[in-house]
């Protein structure tokens, strides 16, 4: 019997929108974002920056989660996520803000952007257009203007990428060329492993795919500051997938979390688990091997997929490019359109916010 992922033909009619594509085509967003950044003109930064806060939501946000984390044993100074209408009280002028909105509508990012913008601080604009993009232009701020006509979560490139290039170029953080060049080389040779020509049985994504369908997938990063990849996955399988998904981070979760692998069958059975991890030594690896023997002895399948990459922004990549594909073919499995979002677009609707 022919695998239903090894019937392109047929899967693709799921896909009108072509989300596949989107994921395929990863690489090459990465170097135009990296290239539209760098050619940005700097506008109205101060000198005196102490701080960054990036402002977001949903697809858009995440790229702040992985500029914290990437920048995790670099930085010199805090990375801040901020997902609201409001702002913390401690933004001011020596604040650099980057207000990311890959459709430039996004009201929660407009609204505290012009807040940040208020109490001096430097603001980056970073969208495909919009309200945002009139904002910036009306203020003369520093714009990176990407391009559009994407889902938001698909754009991960476009709105995690120019971050990097601007604090590199404000002399804030290290050089990012290197990093991006490898993170675009790493994925190129990874999508031909995970593209939807390689049949079921050599395609580590799809095999994926077919151990989350029917089942509750639970991921779990193997270190704090890749809480941002274990994310990421829960993110792509709900939104691409239509799946439940549930995800946390060692070693926070064997304090509390742990306990709840004690459930009763009829609880566990519809799990499924997922170790994201760089490399497993010491203690560590004595937590993940113990909670793999308690799991697997209760009949739950697990996966463990490891970081490869010798700078971070690639390992960040390398543990989340494997989910993009994987969640995609889920979402063929379960005859589920990847690209839609029903739910949130009729509460958008109904809240009364224009549409991604």
């Amino acid at each position: 019997m022919v695998e239903k992922l090894d019937q392109i033909e047929e899967v693709k009619k799921l896909d009108p929108k072509d989300m596949y594509s989107a994921v395929y085509n990863l690489p090459e967003q990465i170097e135009k974002a990296a290239e539209v950044a760098y050619k940005a003109e700097i506008k109205n930064i101060s000198d005196k920056i102490d701080k960054v806060l990036v402002l977001g939501m949903g697809g858009s946000a995440i790229g702040g989660d992985v500029l914290q984390s990437v920048l995790f044993k670099e930085a010199k100074f805090p990375v801040f996520v901020n997902r609201d209408y409001d702002l913390p009280n401690w933004v001011d002028e020596r604040t650099l803000v980057f207000a990311v909105s890959y459709s430039g509508h996004t009201v929660e990012t407009v609204n505290s952007a012009k807040l940040s913008y208020s109490r001096g601080a430097s603001v980056v604009a970073v969208t495909s257009g919009g309200v945002l993009k009139e904002f910036a232009k009306e203020k003369n701020l520093t714009l990176v203007e990407i391009p559009g006509g994407m889902a938001p979560r698909a754009a991960i490139g476009y709105v995690t990428i120019p971050s990097f290039v601007i604090l590199e170029r404000l002399g804030l953080i290290s050089p990012k060329r290197k990093d991006i060049e490898e993170t675009v080389s790493y994925l190129k040779k990874k999508r031909e492993e995970f593209k939807i020509e390689v049949p079921t049985e050599q395609n580590v994504a799809k095999k994926v795919a077919k151990m989350m369908f029917k089942h509750i997938p639970v991921i779990y990063a193997v270190e704090e500051k890749w809480k941002v990849a274990a994310y990421r996955w829960k993110c792509q399988i709900n939104e691409n997938s239509k799946y439940p998904a549930f995800y946390h981070f060692f070693p926070e979760l064997n304090h509390n979390e742990i306990m709840a692998w004690e459930a009763v069958d009829d609880v566990i059975k519809p799990l499924t688990l997922i170790f994201l991890y760089t490399s497993l030594e010491g203690e560590m690896k004595i937590r993940v091997e113990f909670m793999q023997e308690k799991i697997s002895a209760r009949g739950v399948p697990i996966f463990l997929w490891q970081a490869e990459g010798n700078n971070p922004l690639t390992q960040f990549f390398s543990l989340t490019y494997l989910g993009d594909f994987a969640t995609v073919y889920l979402a063929y499995l379960a005859d589920k359109d990847p690209f839609s979002i029903g739910y949130i677009n009729e509460l958008k609707l109904r809240i009364g916010q224009a549409l991604s």
